[in-house]
């Protein structure tokens, strides 16, 4: 199964990064503390691997594929149901999560790397990520 780390780093401060795990089997999203709240690590963490399941690394060699533009942005929960939520197309991924869990700085950030990276990746089909053989 294709899956999303959240880590939540101490210490001095640090931009966000997103690293791609050499085994191919997911991605780790890197963020300080004054970041992302102890609260956000968890949910973020399941809501980056539930819609992720759909994306795959475009394979070695193959042509780029078109920007998607990806935003993260914070909006009070309308309830107490709903803290982090997505919206897609094939043009856009809107990331929703509560002010609370993450920082302006940090939705900035993940925007434009999320962004910058769309054209390295690919839709793929529901189940793709569900045989050990395909990552």
């Amino acid at each position: 199964m294709w899956v999303m780390h959240v880590e939540r780093v101490q210490g001095e401060y640090k931009e966000p990064e997103i690293i791609d795990l050499e085994d191919g089997s997911g991605c780790i999203f890197r963020l300080h503390e004054s970041d992302i709240a102890e609260d956000g690590v968890e949910s973020l963490a399941s809501l980056l691997t539930a819609q992720a399941q759909f994306w795959a690394p475009r394979p070695s060699g193959s042509p780029l594929g078109p920007v998607v533009t990806v935003t993260w942005e914070r909006v009070p929960k309308p309830d107490d149901r709903l803290e982090i939520g997505v919206e897609e197309s094939s043009d856009f991924i809107t990331y929703r999560i509560d002010p609370s869990l993450l920082s302006e700085r940090a939705a900035d950030y993940l925007s434009r790397l999320d962004t910058e990276r769309s054209p390295y990746w690919q839709r793929v089909p529901k189940g793709y990520h569900d045989s050990d053989d395909v990552r």
